[in-house]
């Protein structure tokens, strides 16, 4: 008969590891891609802008293409010429908790046209 031998370690210390997901942004037009997004607390988000002028924009559900407040995430407009492979190009999110977060392109007509996206949603 064999025994298994177990270590036990403390919940405190330990440390969860995050996940870095990314996110194309405007690669195949006015599109995120992927658009919808399942992430954990500390996972990160990559959005990798691809040549056209975008950004990432934080709305609410209820008032879609339009900033969700003050405190939102916003990426500013990055207008990239190049490939998506300069740093320049990149914004990171960090997710603080599971809750839904709606964000949208917010250059004149492209959320309009669908460039929308849902980090978790309901």
């Amino acid at each position: 008969m064999r025994i298994a031998k177990c270590l036990l370690v403390p919940l405190a210390g330990l440390v969860a590891a995050s996940n870095t997901t990314e996110v194309d942004v405007g690669e195949d037009g006015l599109t995120y891609s992927p658009d919808t997004l399942h992430l954990s607390a500390g996972d990160k988000v990559e959005f990798h802008f691809y040549p056209g002028n975008h950004s990432v924009v934080q709305a609410a559900f209820d008032s879609p293409c339009h900033p969700k407040n003050d405190t939102s995430i916003f990426s500013g407009f990055i207008a990239t010429t190049s490939n998506e492979n300069e740093s320049s190009t990149v914004f990171t999110v960090t997710i603080n908790d599971t809750d839904p977060i709606w964000f949208y392109c917010g250059q004149t007509g492209h959320c309009q046209a669908g460039m929308v996206g849902v980090i978790n949603p309901p």
